[in-house]
């Protein structure tokens, strides 16, 4: 796995950064994979991403953060007004799960995913446990069947 450095990865944050889209890493985490730094570029990519968040297990993107948390992005499922996925990885496993996301505008949840999922990296995993979705994830499992996805083991 490729690790690149801090002051490598924030250099390539910096575009979306000066044009209104932050990422931020929390200060502990002094190298990324690359696989992590593609998430969150893919994410920071979408029109309606505004706030990128890496801590050592989770990257968290959405429209909107918590107003007394400014660095917090708001994946909250059935949140009214905003739009975020929040997706929690080991790095260990080589694991993405998708372990919340929510979409006030139809279609926009389609695009995060889609944004994780379209250069998935070789010999990675993606998860959907407590799928709450009413057939979301069963069509992106289809859409996506070239992956290998690891199954809710909850699941009958």
């Amino acid at each position: 796995m490729k690790m690149i450095k801090r002051k490598e990865f924030e250099a390539m944050f910096l575009p979306h950064n000066q044009s209104g889209t932050q990422i931020w890493v929390i200060t502990k985490i002094k190298e990324l994979p690359k696989e992590i730094i593609q998430f969150a570029l893919h994410l920071a990519a979408l029109d309606f991403i505004k706030f990128v968040r890496i801590d050592a297990d989770a990257i968290a993107a959405s429209s909107e953060n918590y107003p007394n948390r400014p660095k917090v992005p708001i994946t909250q499922m059935n949140h009214p007004t905003a739009t975020g996925i929040e997706l929690l990885y080991s790095l260990e496993y080589k694991t993405v799960d998708f372990y919340d996301i929510n979409s006030t505008t139809k279609g926009n949840g389609g695009k995060m995913a889609a944004a994780i999922l379209k250069d998935f990296p070789q010999g990675w995993s993606p998860i959907v446990f407590n799928d709450w979705s009413d057939g979301f994830w069963d069509q992106m499992k289809e859409r996506y069947k070239h992956l290998d996805w690891i199954n809710d083991p909850f699941e009958g």
